[in-house]
Formats: C-alpha cells, sequence, structure tokens
C-alpha cells in the first residue's frame, strides 16, 4: 500500500520559501581578463625557424583570438600580428610543400623519393623579384622561351620595359611611367631622341601607351609645353630606380640636361653610364638666370615632401653616383643652342659628383651654318677652354680619356692631369695646346714614369712624340698610334739645309718622332695624312712588325682632288708591303679597279658552290679612322673566277673583263709580296665596304696531295660589307 506524502505543517511565525521559476537558469559568462592573444609573444625572432610545430600552436592561438575581441578590432590584426602570421606561415609553408610532394611521390611508386625544387612553382611575386635583376633583353627572351609560365611573367612587364627610346615630348611614355611605379622600375636604358628625329622603327617604347592619354599632349599655352614635358620627365625619372643607362639626345629642345641632372642624381643611384649629345651643355652659365632652375626639376608633388622647399643639389650626397663610370659629353653641329664662347662649366659641375669615372669623353663639333644656298661650313666660334677643367679635375680609376677640339692656354694644366692619372691606359688627344710659339717647344712637360699603363694613343706628332720621349720604367705597353701626319721634308733634311727656318725645324721633328716609334713595339698606326712616299717608306722602316696599317690621305696641292682608278705606283706599294711581314690590313690606298655589279654577278654565274663559300673574318682587323672596330658581314660574296674560266652568260664588256683580270692579278702580287695580308681598301671608299684577300691553303689537302710540304693555294678576292 503506498504512502502518500504529506506536506510538512509550518510552524508559528515561519516563512513561506519563495516560488520556483519554471524558467532555465542562464549563466552568465565571467570576464576574461587575459586573452589568447596577449600571451602570444610578437617578436619575430622568438619563433625559430626550424620549429614548425610550435609555429603552427602559435598561429592557432593568433587566430582563435579573432572572435573574443569586442568592437572594431574583431577579426582584425594589429600590425605586429600582421607581421608575425606571415613569419609563422612562412616556417610551415617549406615543410607542409616538401611534405605533400613527398607524400605523392610515397603513394605513386612506394618508395621514398626527394622532392624537386622548381623554378616555376614559385609564387609569381617571386619570379618577378628574380627577373627584375636580369638586365639584358637577349637573357630575358632566353628565360621567356623556357615556358609559358615565365614567359607571362617576363612579358610584358620586363622585356617591353628594358629599353625606352622617344622623344621628350611623348608626355603618354612618361604619364605611364609615372601611373606604374612597379613597371617604371624595370627600366634600365632611356633614351631621349632628338626632336626632328623621324617617327619611326627607331622608337621603342612598351605596347598600348601612345594609343592612350593622348588628351595630355595638348595645352592651352603652348609657351609652358616645354615646361610641362619637362616636369612629366622628371616625375618618370623619380620613378626609374633600376636605371642602368642614360643617353640624351634632344637638342632642338629648350630643355636643357642641366635641369633633368638633379633628379638623375637623386633617384638613379645605380646610373653606371651616360651620354649627353646636347649644345646647352656648352653653354655659359649665368648667374641669376636660367640656372636657377638647376636644382628645382623634380615633380610639383615629389618637390613639395621630399625637398621642403630647397633644391635638389643641396641635399644630394657625393655618393650618390658612386656607380657612374662612363660619361659622354658630346655636341652637335647644329646651330641650335650653340654658344660663341662655349666653356666646360657645366660639366665641371656635372662630373663634380662623380667618383669612379673609367672611361670620359668630352667632344666639341664647331656647329655648321647654312648662310651660303645650297653649303653648309662650320661657324667661326672659338673652342672650349679647358685649363681649370683638367687642373682641378681628378679620378683615380679613369682608363679611357678623349679629349676633341679643346684649346689650353699652357701646357700646365693637361702636363698636371695626365701626370696625376697613372691609371689611364687609352688617351685620345686632339687640343690646342698654346706654346707661345717657341722653337722645339713641347705642348707637354711630363715627369719621369708619367702614364706607365699607355697602350694607345691618338694625338698630334707633337703630342706623341713628347709622351714617346717620357722615360718610364717598366716600358710602356703602347700598341696603338693614332691622329698624326708627317711632313714630308725628307729630302731636305738628307740634302743637308739648314734647319733654322721652319720647314726644317719641322723635318728635325719628324726624324725625332721616327726614331722614338721605332723602340716600341707598336701594332697599330693610323696616319691623318702622308706628302711623299718617302714617307711612308721611313714609317715602315722603324715599325717592321706593325699589324694593322692606315696611312690616310696623301695631303699636299692635289689633296682635295678625287683619284680616279687605283694607285698608278702599284709595283713600289708592293714593295713597301713586303717589308712588313706581319702586315694583315692596309687602308688609305686603293689597289683594285672599279668592277659593276653586272659583271661580278656574272662572274659569281661561272663559280661552283663550292667557290662561293667563304670563312667569315674576324671583327678585330678591320678599323675605321675614327679609331671604331669595325665588323665584318658577309653578307655580299663577289669572288671572281681565273681569267681562262667559262664564259658567263650575262653579256660583260671588253673592259669589264679587262679590269676583272687586273684585279687578279693585283690580287696575286699582294698576296705574294705580304704573305699575312688579308684587308685592302674597296674601290669606293664611301661605300662601306672592304676587298678581302682568301687563299686556299687547304685544298691540296683535301685532295690527298699531302706531301709534308706547304702548297700555295690559289688566291680569291671578295668584297664584303662592314658595320660600324
Amino acid at each position: 500500500m503506498a504512502q502518500s506524502t504529506r506536506p510538512t505543517p509550518l510552524s508559528k511565525g515561519s516563512r513561506l520559501p519563495p516560488p520556483v521559476s519554471s524558467a532555465p537558469r542562464v549563466r552568465q559568462r565571467k570576464p576574461q581578463s587575459n586573452l589568447p592573444s596577449q600571451a602570444i609573444n610578437t617578436n619575430l625572432s622568438a619563433h625559430v625557424r626550424t620549429d614548425p610545430t610550435s609555429a603552427l600552436s602559435a598561429l592557432l592561438k593568433l587566430i582563435t583570438s579573432l572572435p573574443t575581441r569586442i568592437g572594431g578590432c574583431q577579426y582584425k590584426f594589429t600590425q605586429s600580428e600582421h607581421a608575425l602570421s606571415l613569419h609563422l606561415i612562412s616556417i610551415i609553408d617549406p615543410f607542409v610543400y616538401h611534405g605533400v610532394r613527398a607524400l605523392a611521390s610515397n603513394v605513386t611508386s612506394n618508395a621514398p623519393c626527394a622532392p624537386a625544387v622548381s623554378l616555376v612553382n614559385q609564387p609569381t611575386e617571386i619570379l618577378d623579384a628574380i627577373m627584375f635583376h636580369v638586365d639584358s633583353r637577349k637573357d630575358l627572351l632566353n628565360v621567356a622561351l623556357g615556358c609559358k609560365r615565365l614567359h607571362d611573367v617576363i612579358f610584358p612587364r620586363h622585356f617591353e620595359y628594358r629599353v625606352i627610346r622617344c622623344k621628350v615630348s611623348s608626355i603618354s611614355v612618361w604619364n605611364h611611367l609615372v601611373l606604374h611605379r612597379s613597371l617604371a622600375r624595370n627600366v634600365r636604358k632611356l633614351e631621349i631622341l632628338d626632336e626632328r628625329a623621324p617617327s619611326g622603327p627607331g622608337i621603342m617604347v612598351p605596347r598600348g601607351i601612345l594609343q592612350g592619354d593622348t588628351d595630355l599632349e595638348s595645352t592651352d599655352d603652348e609657351l609652358s609645353m616645354h615646361l610641362k614635358q619637362e616636369r612629366f620627365l622628371a616625375a618618370a625619372l623619380v620613378r626609374m630606380t633600376g636605371l642602368r643607362d642614360f643617353k640624351w639626345s634632344c637638342n632642338h629642345s629648350p630643355i636643357s640636361i642641366a635641369h633633368v641632372w638633379p633628379t638623375l642624381m637623386t633617384r638613379a643611384a645605380h646610373l653606371k653610364s651616360m651620354e649627353i649629345c646636347d649644345n646647352l651643355v656648352f653653354a655659359p652659365r649665368i648667374e641669376g638666370g636660367d640656372d636657377k632652375r638647376d636644382d628645382q626639376t623634380e615633380s610639383e608633388e615629389e618637390s613639395d615632401t621630399d625637398n621642403g622647399g630647397k633644391g635638389m643639389m643641396t641635399r644630394v650626397p657625393a655618393r650618390m653616383l658612386s656607380e657612374m663610370t662612363s660619361i659622354t659629353f658630346r655636341s652637335t653641329p647644329h646651330s641650335y643652342g650653340a654658344a660663341k664662347q662655349p666653356e666646360l662649366t657645366r660639366i665641371s659641375s656635372m662630373l663634380h659628383r662623380c667618383l669612379n669615372i673609367k672611361d670620359l669623353e668630352i667632344t666639341y663639333i664647331a656647329p655648321r651654318s647654312s648662310s651660303l644656298p645650297g653649303h653648309q661650313v662650320a661657324a667661326s666660334r672659338t673652342r672650349p677652354r679647358a685649363d681649370e677643367f683638367l687642373m682641378y679635375s681628378r679620378w683615380k680609376n679613369l682608363t679611357t680619356l678623349t679629349l676633341t677640339n679643346l684649346r689650353c692656354t699652357s701646357s700646365l694644366a693637361p702636363s698636371a692631369f695626365l701626370s696625376a692619372h697613372t691609371a689611364l691606359e687609352v688617351l685620345h688627344m686632339d687640343m690646342n695646346i698654346n706654346t707661345n710659339n717657341a722653337v722645339f717647344s713641347t705642348p707637354l712637360q711630363l715627369p719621369v714614369g708619367a702614364l706607365p699603363r699607355l697602350r694607345e694613343i691618338k694625338a698630334t706628332r707633337e703630342i706623341i712624340n713628347t709622351i714617346l720621349e717620357c722615360p718610364c720604367e717598366p716600358r710602356r705597353p703602347l700598341e696603338s698610334v693614332k691622329g698624326f701626319k708627317l711632313s714630308g721634308n725628307h729630302l731636305h733634311a738628307q740634302s743637308g739645309s739648314n734647319v733654322a727656318n721652319s720647314d726644317d725645324s719641322h723635318t728635325l721633328s719628324d726624324i725625332r718622332f721616327l726614331s722614338n716609334l721605332q723602340s716600341s713595339t707598336i701594332r697599330r698606326v693610323e696616319m691623318t695624312g702622308w706628302h711623299d712616299m718617302e714617307d711612308v717608306k721611313k714609317l715602315a722602316t722603324c715599325i717592321p712588325s706593325v699589324q694593322h696599317l692606315d696611312v690616310g690621305r696623301k695631303l699636299g696641292t692635289a689633296a682635295h682632288k678625287s683619284v680616279a682608278g687605283p694607285a698608278t705606283n702599284m709595283v713600289e706599294w708592293a714593295d713597301l708591303l713586303g717589308t712588313l711581314p706581319e702586315l694583315t690590313t692596309m687602308y688609305g690606298v686603293r689597289f683594285f679597279y672599279e668592277v659593276s655589279s653586272v659583271a661580278m654577278a656574272g662572274s659569281l654565274s661561272t663559280l661552283a658552290p663550292s667557290a662561293l663559300t667563304s670563312t667569315p673574318a674576324t671583327s678585330s682587323q678591320a678599323s675605321g679612322l675614327a679609331s671604331t672596330t669595325r665588323d665584318v658581314n658577309p653578307v655580299l660574296h663577289m669572288s671572281v673566277p681565273p681569267s681562262g674560266g667559262k664564259a658567263s652568260q650575262l653579256q660583260i664588256s671588253m673592259m669589264e673583263r679587262s679590269r676583272m683580270r687586273k684585279n687578279d692579278e693585283i690580287a696575286a702580287v699582294l698576296a705574294w709580296k705580304c704573305k699575312k695580308l688579308r684587308r685592302v681598301d674597296h674601290w669606293d671608299e664611301n661605300s662601306a665596304k672592304v676587298v678581302v684577300l682568301l687563299r686556299d691553303q687547304e685544298h691540296g689537302h683535301a685532295r690527298g696531295e699531302d706531301d709534308g710540304k706547304e702548297r700555295a693555294g690559289k688566291v680569291r678576292w671578295e668584297v664584303r660589307r662592314i658595320k660600324h
């Protein structure tokens, strides 16, 4: 029987218990004073890269702490936490990547395999940073041809931005580089063309730039157009932090390189080579005039924040252009911007910040004047004075120096400059040094041991003679002498005439000069002219081991008359070349008769295919009068068969046949007299071609006629093009 439960009776004065609520209780969360993010050390050095487990744990704590934050800080990292998260991911990522590659290889092959690291598997940002350090367009093209992944990174971000060649008026190009800073930093070579240059294949800009932003080219005020171009160019140069080579050829424009120079000094810290072709760089500086803009040519938005109202030249340290090694300053023959009294003041101020120059060239060209109809003559302007520049300019690493068309009032400044630069190897010095018209006066006074490393010199006969007479131990490695001419008065000197007059004084100088050449090891000689055949004979006896000889033009009364046909004294020249056993190149005398292209084509049609093949000539043996090496390009091969060959299918005149027969005989005589002679002048001196002598030395061995003796093969002559 079940017992019923009864409520316990309440005593008198007791209270009733509170009513029990049927709703569930809600537990209140205690406020968390210590969040997980506060327990994580945000110091990057506290997390070791070799411990991915601790890095993963710290990353999880950092991520789980995001929902616990209050207000606007929820799901947001601080700056230190963001840096910590990237650092932790960089620790974990290599272990995860290599682990997945190892597991995938083990599943397929059931064998352990070392994970392979490939360049194409890197992130795009890493590949872009790697390609940033590749400067050559050729190297970029070779890398891009490897795979499509690398091709998409290189084109067009790097390949099309390595070299930019356009005019200063191309505001759309400068605006594009200003807006895209990441693309402007990929420019390595910048060439500013002349405003009058034709807009053709020479222009090199990235694709798609010239089609847009054409509204920037227009302006309401034409007078402010050049200021607008200069402002956009300066703003674009600010973004080109990777610029290596800079070339300025903007001559027909009021924008001077002096206005752009401060921007280059400030931003282009890695600039190595610069070439300036402008007449304004030789203009004198006017105090209080337009030169005030030289230090304030940066863009307006950059000048307010960076300069603080001060000129850029005042805040540029000397180390900013420490990588500059090659600088060239040239004027142009145009009269625009040319000064009547040219100076080197602007050039001196520019070179003041370049401490490690190795190659320096300053060339002044007198501007032409078109006053006469149909003629252009050089204007009568003085040469720039270089006394102050040579007296106070010093560069310890200078190895190549070219000074053209300058003047000095005395020999003190050039002598001190050459004596201070002992590392000079190449010296081209076309200067007018005033010696006060003294008899036998020398233009230079050099101390003993000056210029110990000189290998090549191009100057007047007096300057070369002074350097050769200066004693030096050990002996100078001089191999190339250029730019001199002989007087041609040896007959008067041999007859014992009085040497007190001016002509005989020059004769004595020639004798001293040739004797000094005889005591040196000269391999290359380039003259500007000669008067008599006796001059060349005397020179040949002094330099029997010469390999390259350029005698220049014949001076005298018939110097300006063009001689039609080859040299008339062929036998005399052949005997002269026979005294030079090491000679390989002979310029200045034409030996071959002119042959038309029709006759050459007819002679080619009669030759066998084997006769048309030839070995390309080396480029180190051809050179022009301007001391620039010319490479032979075997584009045009013209060979002449022996006189007894088959008749040509084309109609060739008897005169052409006679000329070809004469050329065969001349080639045979030259090859017989001078065993190593290979190149001589073409019959047309303005055709940019040379005549090459080829000897078939191996034809006997090819037929199996090897009897232990060297057989002289047939001599063939060819016409080949050259490129400067």
